[in-house]
């Protein structure tokens, strides 16, 4: 494993998810959870941009696959190493934020937040306008109403996530 992709399967660890890539909704699990992870401070070197899911980021696929690669041989060198506490207690607003379960499934709640926290952090949506943001969620066929975004961006802001 590269060392990015140490620090990629270090944070899914911390964060009590697997890194698994065998189904859409798994690789949706890995592209949000690490989105969430550099939103809440960790420099893991990743790129979004904006796609039909919301952020995403072709390198966090790639080390996905070769993380999964590896573990399925029975290679996991992400066992020798530890994150530092200041990436710790960042990850700790993202394990906190992720502990509440306010839609029907886990992955529809990493879509909203990500792609939520996305629009504003990007500009194009003002975090103050959920209606904003819902529209645009919207148009990418996005289910998520006025009330689940107002609430997706309150938790964000109390768990440190947006100001």
């Amino acid at each position: 494993m590269e060392r990015r992709q140490i620090g990629l399967k270090l944070v899914m660890d911390c964060l009590g998810l697997p890194v698994k890539i065998d189904t859409f909704d798994d690789r949706l699990v890995l592209q949000k959870a690490i989105y969430l992870a550099q939103a809440a401070g960790l420099s893991l070197g990743y790129h979004y941009r904006w796609y039909l899911r919301g952020p995403y980021c072709p390198a966090v696929a790639e080390d996905g696959f070769a993380i999964a690669a590896a573990l399925s041989q029975g290679l996991d060198e992400a066992k020798r190493w530890t994150l530092d506490s200041s990436s710790l207690a960042k990850l700790a607003k993202v394990r906190r934020l992720l502990r509440h379960q306010a839609l029907p499934s886990h992955v529809t709640r990493l879509e909203l937040l990500a792609s939520s926290h996305f629009l504003v952090h990007s500009g194009q949506a003002a975090q103050c306008d959920a209606k904003g943001i819902t529209d645009i969620l919207r148009r990418f066929d996005k289910p998520f109403n006025q009330q689940q975004v107002k609430t997706a961006i309150r938790e964000m802001v109390g768990h440190g996530l947006l100001r």
